[in-house]
């Protein structure tokens, strides 16, 4: 099996030195660098061109949100897992637009943190169940769609091509395309016509 490489960014000690003993107990992942701040982390990621970040937003200097945006630029392939103590809406929304692949709250579990890098290593988004409350809204649970597949049918709807999708998701065009399968079988639609109106009346437009 491959080692996953994870840099690991957050300027205090104890909590890097926390989350690397929680990475080591588990088979397959390797903390290749640890950051203090962004402009480090932005070295280091340029340098060794990790698997996953594992990302803390409140840093001193370059923030969180803009290593996440300027990584998604020059390294479209490396997975950003948020870990912060915030949970507002906004900034989890922003973090997302920078280009974070998931979110997880710091106080997590380590199934949590297993189920999370798993997620985002597979091209899955991934929320804490707290975070997903806040940003899915009732949708998701009405619905049973999950964060992604309310990702995609929000491009969908807005007129995004499966390659403009993938291009912007950082997936490949198959997973958008077997996402809108599941998305039509769910919602009990056949067609992008279908998924555009039920965005509407749901409000993934506005």
């Amino acid at each position: 099996m491959d080692i996953v490489q994870i840099v690991l960014v957050d300027d205090h000690l104890l909590v890097r030195a926390g989350i690397r003993a929680l990475l080591e107990s588990l088979p397959g992942y390797q903390v290749v660098a640890e950051c203090v701040d962004g402009e480090e982390a932005l070295a280091q990621i340029n340098s060794l061109h990790p698997d996953v970040v594992l990302l803390d937003i409140a840093m001193p200097g370059i923030s969180g949100i803009e290593v996440a945006r300027q990584v998604r630029i020059s390294k479209p392939d490396v997975r950003i897992l948020v870990l912060s103590s915030v949970d507002r809406r906004e900034v989890v929304e922003q973090a997302f637009e920078a280009g974070a692949d998931g979110y997880l709250l710091k106080d997590f579990l380590l199934g949590e943190l297993q189920q999370a890098l798993l997620a985002v290593i597979a091209g899955d988004r991934f929320l804490s169940p707290k975070v997903n409350e806040i940003v899915s809204g009732k949708i998701s649970h009405h619905e049973g769609l999950t964060a992604r597949q309310i990702e995609i049918l929000r491009l969908v709807a807005n007129g995004h091509t499966t390659k403009e999708i993938a291009r912007e998701l950082g997936i490949s065009p198959k997973t958008v395309e077997f996402h809108r399968a599941r998305l039509m079988q769910r919602i009990g639609v056949h067609d992008v016509t279908g998924l555009t109106r039920f965005a509407l009346q749901n409000g993934l437009l506005s």
